[in-house]
């Protein structure tokens, strides 16, 4: 992992919700039926939700606010999904990439002043409750699997009949 220079790191947070939400549509388009449509719908609200809510903490610290980023990785996103027997499998073979955001978010808050922690708990929080729908979702239990993210969101979408 690359050290961690604050506040340009903050920066990752913000470049990690691009890509998440690049990564939720590209999905949304691909989902192979209605119940993992609202499954990447909800991960993009959060996705959404998160990169609006980080837009502010950016321009405390005059980092840019710009979208422009390599978003290659969301095609390897995407041939996860594609390629997987079941979302079960799916939400396995994502679990590392998400444990190594959660992880450099972690340290990201660690190195953060305390002024800054409510927004950059909320980061390892809402990293926990995606690798939490992972978990569930790879043991089998999707039922309520996606409840850790509705409830870090503001808007979420209606639930899924």
């Amino acid at each position: 992992m690359n050290p961690v220079t604050y506040p340009a790191c903050i920066r990752e947070l913000y470049e990690s919700e691009i890509f998440g939400e690049a990564s939720a549509l590209a999905l949304i388009k691909a989902a192979k039926d209605d119940h993992d449509r609202y499954r990447f719908g909800t991960l993009l609200q959060l996705e959404t939700e998160t990169k609006a809510r980080l837009r502010p903490f950016l321009a405390k610290y005059n980092l840019p606010l710009s979208e422009d980023m390599d978003l290659s990785g969301v095609d390897g996103m995407l041939g996860a999904y594609n390629s997987a027997s079941s979302f079960r499998e799916f939400a396995a073979t994502i679990t590392p990439a998400i444990e190594h955001f959660h992880s450099r978010f972690a340290q990201i808050a660690q190195a953060g002043p305390a002024d800054d922690q409510p927004v950059l708990e909320s980061m390892v929080r809402h990293e926990s409750a995606i690798l939490e729908w992972l978990a569930l979702e790879s043991n089998g239990l999707s039922q309520g699997a996606l409840d850790a993210m509705i409830r870090e969101l503001k808007y979420p979408l209606p639930k899924h009949g």
